[in-house]
């Protein structure tokens, strides 16, 4: 199997509800997201475009979370958060799960999944920090 990676990056806010240490507290990170994908047809001898596959993970990722503030829609103190985000005119992205880097790299492959065949997710919220989503 014939596989490509593609790394894209972007900034946001988040804070994560019901964590016992600093990461509770609202805070920023440049994320790192590295998608693997693989081919569809084995007798093809390029996985996709790197330039559309960038195209997809700029319509699917960056365009909603890159520079947002990134929340639990399914709690009330990150949801009054988002709403004073709002009631300015700044961004944030509403998500029905906690904003860890686990969670994103699942929901960015699910989210991947609808246009390209992910093999694999990467999400690092610092250089030495990453957690990966896979199927397979």
């Amino acid at each position: 199997m014939l596989t490509v990676t593609k790394e894209c990056h972007f900034d946001a806010a988040h804070l994560i509800t019901n964590h016992k240490g600093q990461c509770k507290n609202l805070h920023g990170h440049t994320y790192r997201v590295l998608v693997k994908v693989a081919q569809s047809d084995d007798r093809e001898d390029m996985v996709i475009d790197f330039k559309d596959l960038k195209h997809v993970m700029e319509e699917m990722i960056l365009a909603r979370f890159d520079h947002s503030f990134i929340y639990n829609t399914e709690s009330p103190a990150e949801a009054e958060i988002a709403a004073v985000v709002a009631k300015h005119g700044m961004k944030s992205a509403g998500i029905p799960f906690r904003s860890t880097a686990e969670n994103l790299a699942k929901y960015f492959f699910k989210t991947l999944s609808a246009r390209v065949r992910v093999i694999s997710v990467q999400v690092y919220e610092t250089p030495g920090n990453c957690a990966e989503y896979t199927e397979v």
